[in-house]
């Protein structure tokens, strides 16, 4: 009987790769070994784009608890594709993604991957167009070292459906990623092995292993004392003032404009040691002495997450007692949380929240909706053409003009709070020196060495002269007004430099050198007299209650409580404290504190969960001013 002919579909057959001439059952052995080597060259691979020697940097418990995470996801492919050959391809070719992001993100924000970066992804989508992508050698040959792995296993003849699937093999694999993900989730077994999170990269870890640990304690509990007892005790200790005070009442002259600025990584790099320039980069702010608060805040973050400087001045909590890579803008932040934006809306101020970038940058329209801003402008609200643009940021200067344009917009005598974000300074500083005069330099040993703090000085010093022609304008004002501006973060710069200029990585330095990493300066400036005050020292959570204090309007319980705290640790960050007498601790070594630290520790903490985490329990009229309700 005649066959029939083949149905020609039209479609041209796909080339075969060339197969070795093996046995059925040999090349199911080289299979299953590809299958079981390929975790170990994964994890290898990952560890030398994440700057690490994967056999030599890490204890064997460390190593294991690596590379259980890549044999997860290698059985985890296997179990939805069906075939040994695709899930080994597959799960290195995903490791090794994960890993090229890796080295990114180190090169770009100068940290490693954490689990908040995860719902982050959008605002890093944002800018993503201004970094420079080219790949580095080690990115070339750990993508030619999978090419030739996954090229080799190509070659073993292997079935073209999916294999049958196994109870016998699924049940016991099930059941022991069940009992690992339970041991190290939901037990002390690696904090008791003296394994805990890396907060500034994952060299002490492991890419995997730092990951799932940061994910691991995302989870929050209580501090030891928490209780209705203890935060009613507090409640009472400090009490907040009334919201009656109005901008100018009682013959004390209180600002009727109360402008912040968060200038985008503004610091002065003269606080690292050895770092000399061919002129001032900052000569305004350094002049600054008459009606002027100033001196130094020290930030929890470094080279990125803006977000978390920003959450720290607007309520007064400290990131260093929230999980490892969170940003509370995105995990912690509900409607109506108290805030400074409520605060001065409680005191009669139109609030105003200003930012020249994108508006899906940090889940800002949701927060400052959630915090009460009555009105909320970014970049595609400003008026700006391209004279006004540095590099790919719109400039201090035209950011200050909209600033500006928005005051002269108000009815006279309506009191004003506006909190503006700018962005002229935002990594990276590598790209093109567009629109940037090219004026300040390094010099001494560092001279002509490093091209990104060159441009970061540059920009720097565009943001002292629009600074300067901020306060020249509101100088002629007859309103009183009050301005405040700090810098978030120090910029991400060329890692050596910080390497070399503070004599190690992060982790093998001192804490007292490490947190020179973390200064950046702050001012608040007045039109009208003010008690003048130089060299003064804090972290970003004391500064909105400083500057309320400064203002001379009334203050919340909690800022009541953070100023007494002031006195016994001026400085709370995640690298470490700075106590009354002068010293720094370690934040891993806290318990190490002079008796009255610990215990004014103990109560921060116990406010601050209330705060976030058991919203319920606030006491009345603490968090915020005294309605009279």
């Amino acid at each position: 009987m005649p066959t029939k002919p083949k149905r020609h579909t039209g479609r041209k057959a796909r080339p075969r790769w060339p197969k070795l001439a093996l046995e059925p059952s040999r090349a199911a052995w080289l299979s299953r070994l590809a299958f079981a080597v390929g975790p170990l060259v994964s994890y290898s691979l990952v560890e030398v784009l994440n700057y690490n020697q994967p056999w030599g940097s890490f204890t064997p418990l460390q190593v294991a608890l690596n590379l259980v995470w890549y044999y997860l996801g290698a059985f985890f492919f296997y179990f939805v594709l069906g075939r040994r050959d695709r899930a080994t391809k597959v799960a290195m070719l995903v490791a090794w993604a994960i890993g090229i992001v890796n080295r990114y993100a180190i090169a770009f924000r100068g940290r490693t991957l954490f689990p908040g970066d995860i719902v982050t992804i959008r605002t890093a989508l944002n800018v993503a167009g201004n970094y420079n992508y080219t790949p580095d050698l080690m990115m070339v040959l750990t993508g030619l070292c999978v090419a030739l792995f996954i090229g080799v296993l190509s070659l073993l003849p292997a079935p073209a459906e999916r294999q049958r699937f196994s109870w016998k093999l699924f049940l016991p694999t099930l059941a022991g990623s069940g009992a690992f993900l339970y041991f190290f989730f939901c037990t002390n077994a690696v904090s008791d092995a003296g394994i805990s999170p890396s907060m500034w990269t994952t060299r002490g870890n492991g890419l995997a292993l730092n990951f799932s640990l940061c994910l691991r304690y995302s989870r929050v509990k209580a501090p030891d004392g928490y209780g209705r007892d203890a935060l009613t005790t507090l409640a009472e200790e400090h009490p907040s003032e009334e919201a009656a005070v109005s901008a100018s009442t009682d013959g004390i002259t209180r600002p009727v404009n109360l402008i912040v600025v968060m200038n985008e990584s503004l610091s002065d790099l003269s606080v690292i040691p050895g770092v000399e320039t061919n002129q001032d980069p900052m000569p305004f702010l350094h002049s600054l002495e008459e009606n002027t608060v100033k001196g130094w805040a020290f930030s929890s973050v470094f080279g990125g997450t803006t977000a978390n400087s920003e959450y720290e001045f607007l309520t007064g909590n400290t990131i260093t007692f929230l999980p490892a890579g969170t940003v509370p803008y995105h995990m912690y932040v509900g409607q109506g949380d108290p805030s400074l934006a409520g605060q001065m809306e409680s005191l009669g101020y139109a609030t105003v929240a200003m930012h020249p970038y994108y508006s899906s940058g940090w889940n800002r329209v949701a927060v400052y909706n959630d915090y009460g801003f009555d009105e909320q402008y970014f970049l595609e609200d400003f008026d700006y053409d391209e004279s006004d643009i540095i590099r790919e940021y719109l400039s201090d200067r035209a950011n200050y003009e909209n600033l500006i344009a928005r005051y002269e917009a108000k009815e006279e005598g309506q009191p004003l709070f506006l909190f503006n974000v700018t962005m002229q300074n935002h990594s990276a500083y590598t790209g093109e020196w567009t629109n940037l005069p090219e004026e300040v330099h390094l010099t001494g040993a560092y001279e002509g060495r490093f091209r990104t703090v060159d441009q970061y000085l540059n920009l720097v010093y565009q943001s002292d002269q629009a600074f300067e022609y901020l306060i020249d304008y509101f100088s002629q004002v007859e309103e009183p007004t009050m301005i405040c501006m700090f810098g978030d973060h120090q910029p991400q710069v060329a890692t050596n430099f910080y390497t070399e200029a503070l004599g190690g990585e992060v982790e093998a330095l001192d804490t007292d050198t490490a947190e020179k990493k973390q200064i950046v300066p702050f001012v608040i400036w007045a039109n009208y007299d003010i008690p003048e005050q130089q060299d003064v020292t804090l972290s970003l959570n004391y500064l909105s209650a400083l500057l309320m204090e400064t203002a001379g309007l009334p203050t919340t319980g909690y800022q009541d409580f953070l100023l007494s705290l002031w006195e016994d640790l001026p400085v709370i960050n995640p690298v470490g404290y700075l106590d009354r007498d002068g010293d720094w601790t370690a934040e891993e070594h806290w318990e190490e504190l002079p008796d009255y630290a610990r215990e004014s520790l103990a109560e921060y903490r116990i406010l601050e969960y209330c705060n976030i985490f058991d919203k319920g329990s606030r006491p009345e009229d603490f968090y915020t001013l005294d309605t009279g309700e």
